[in-house]
């Protein structure tokens, strides 16, 4: 299992800068923000503190992926190589997420195969060496997926941990709220009697989720066409 999240590794990293051969504006432009976010005081265009969306182009819909690139950009300032690098080790999150649920769930000996499967995948590849909120967001789901199994099968504790990368898939990629909002109802009521018997970690659970949807409450207060615009 090791050795194949180290060939996933291996596979975004090497040569990142040349390949995809482009680089497009939609990923430049994570970083871009990133340097106005700090050369602004943490301030977006419209004067919010530590603003919950970012434009591109005139609509909001980044997030997340500016938040991620403000750690290469004070490290290693504008570049091709740091912009996509945050973005594609982010994007092992999603490998280890499919082999341990493989490995933790489904107590498969071939959970190495899910791990390997993510890094050979053409689209995968393409995609997770680029420094798109795409990628990134699906990452974060695939962790909400398996911290969520491990609080069905393993321990009530993990519905916490789940919350928090389901709200990081909410607010990464715009398409994604509606995935996460579905797959939220969905698992509701299909696990409704595991939910009732722990009721009380899903109350807390619950009370933690709208603590983080303040940020998306105070988008739609200060913004309050953008999203239907959208």
């Amino acid at each position: 299992f090791g050795a194949a999240v180290l060939v996933y590794l291996l596979t975004r990293l090497v040569g990142l800068s040349e390949f995809p051969i482009y680089f497009f504006t939609d990923e430049a432009v994570q970083m871009v923000r990133a340097a106005d976010l700090v050369r602004d005081h943490f301030s977006g265009y419209s004067k919010e503190l530590l603003p919950t969306f970012f434009t591109n182009g005139n609509q909001y819909n980044l997030s997340t992926s500016v938040y991620l690139q403000l750690i290469p950009y004070l490290l290693f300032d504008r570049s091709v190589w740091a912009t996509r690098v945050v973005a594609a080790l982010a994007t092992l999150l999603a490998a280890f997420s499919v082999g341990r649920i493989l490995k933790d769930i489904y107590a498969s000996p071939y959970a190495w195969a899910g791990v390997l499967l993510l890094a050979s995948a053409p689209a995968w590849l393409l995609h997770s060496r680029t420094a798109f909120e795409t990628a990134l967001a699906t990452s974060f789901y695939a962790g909400f997926l398996w911290l969520y199994l491990l609080y069905r099968c393993k321990s009530p504790r993990y519905l916490y941990a789940a919350v928090g990368l389901g709200a990081l898939a909410f607010y990464t990629y715009s398409p994604m709220q509606m995935i996460v909002l579905v797959t939220a109802v969905l698992l509701l009521l299909s696990d409704a009697r595991y939910h009732w018997q722990q009721r009380g970690m899903v109350l807390r659970g619950f009370g933690l989720a709208l603590l983080l949807a303040l940020p998306y409450a105070r988008f739609l207060v200060n913004h309050p066409n953008e999203n239907l615009r959208h």
